[in-house]
């Protein structure tokens, strides 16, 4: 009696445990292929070409995005490198909307409106 029983667990893992396995193994038999068919269609002769220049293209698209073009510059190309800033106007605390300091925005205020202000 304990004999069919411990035969019978026994079974159950190992049936269990190859059934997992063979999904694996399937699984990344399908990935495989898959992986292999796609570089097989990128890696073509006839695909390498026009994916080379996609490539080049979408660098230089990139590379000139980033390069901002200066009026006058002194080596006459034209080209200079700046960094893109956030163009956000000053940081305004979350009090009363009614009584904004000064730094709130900007703007050319009179010596006289900031007299009245303070």
């Amino acid at each position: 009696m304990i004999f069919y029983v411990l035969q019978t667990i026994s079974t159950t893992l190992i049936t269990a445990l190859s059934t997992i396995w063979l999904v694996e193994e399937t699984m990344i038999n399908l990935m495989m292929s898959c992986s292999l068919m796609a570089l097989r269609f990128a890696c073509h002769p006839m695909m390498l070409l026009p994916m080379l220049l996609g490539t080049y293209y979408v660098i230089r698209k990139v590379w000139q995005r980033r390069r901002v073009t200066v009026e006058g510059s002194a080596d006459g190309t034209g080209l200079r490198n700046l960094p893109r800033t956030p163009r956000i106007g000053p940081y305004r605390s979350v009090g009363s909307i009614s009584s904004r300091s000064n730094e709130s925005y900007e703007c050319e205020v009179s010596e006289e409106e900031t007299r009245r202000c303070s």
